[in-house]
């Protein structure tokens, strides 16, 4: 089965501009797009909104491109106050992805609370969203970030154990949280490959930005360029164009017989003359 090959649109395009956004994606050949979905207002306080999603649809569907899907910021399915409404939120989310054909969905994990009731209320969560996501017949990926050890990730998804839920890799948060914590980036991809469904292709430094674990507000200012200039955190830089070892995570990927999509998550505004380029070179990655 040939693997697919992805690209993001997360944030920063209005409506009216997204057709052409997507006619650039085409003519690149990459081969569909992991939309953001709030890069638009799908969701209005937990509901549907459903004049943008048909909107959206009909977008869409004038460009044969794939379609994947990542949460929106914000949600927290540890949040003791209201988690329900997050889990609404979730739920509203699936909802939105049948309707769109968007699949995967994509969550993040974030950052293990350390109490043992909050993790198994996130566990639970995540379970009874799987099977929400079963019937709109979506499946759910869990992906790493560079604040976590790879481990409570992979370990919520053996836990749980539903096969609508799997891991998403990230390659550039794993390679910044090897560093952070120190382990083989190596050995982890190893280990976490049989379990993955999805993968986020970007690229890093492996310089672990201090400040995110210190100040994230702090650390939301810091500008792009500067971070980039430095090699400074998770810059999200095209695959292959800094110093995660990208040859050895498709192999391992390939020997588990990884059959999802990779996303070439990158800041790709900044690189729309070579992107076709970038594309070209994953693609060829991936093949051989």
């Amino acid at each position: 089965m040939k693997n697919e090959i992805f690209i993001n649109i997360y944030s920063g395009i209005p409506v009216q501009s997204l057709a052409d956004e997507l006619a650039a994606v085409k003519a690149w050949n990459f081969d569909g797009v992991e939309l953001g979905l709030d890069a638009f207002p799908l969701v209005i306080s937990g509901r549907i909104n459903k004049p943008f999603v048909a909107l959206l649809h009909d977008i869409l569907n004038d460009f044969d491109l794939g379609r994947s899907a990542h949460i929106g910021l914000g949600l927290d399915l540890r949040n003791r106050e209201s988690s329900d409404f997050h889990f609404r939120v979730l739920k509203t989310s699936l909802d939105i992805c049948a309707e769109l054909g968007l699949n995967p969905l994509v969550l993040h994990f974030e950052k293990d609370s350390g109490d043992p009731d909050t993790e198994a209320r996130f566990r639970e969560y995540h379970a009874r969203a799987a099977e929400y996501a079963s019937k709109c017949y979506v499946n759910l990926g869990l992906e790493n970030i560079e604040i976590e050890h790879y481990r409570p990730v992979l370990g919520a998804v053996r836990e749980i154990n539903h096969p609508n839920l799997r891991m998403v890799l990230d390659t550039g948060h794993l390679f910044l949280a090897s560093r952070y914590y120190g382990f083989s980036f190596e050995d982890a991809v190893t280990e976490c490959a049989p379990y993955i469904s999805h993968c986020h292709l970007n690229d890093n430094s492996g310089i672990f930005e201090q400040m995110r674990v210190e100040n994230f507000d702090i650390y939301r200012t810091i500008p792009m360029g500067y971070r980039i200039a430095y090699g400074r955190g998770d810059i999200h830089m095209p695959p292959l164009y800094c110093n995660v070892p990208m040859q050895f995570v498709i192999r391992e990927l390939k020997k588990a017989g990884f059959t999802g999509k990779y996303v070439c998550e990158y800041s790709h505004r900044l690189f729309e003359p070579f992107n076709a380029q970038i594309c070209k070179d994953v693609r060829a990655l991936v093949e051989s």
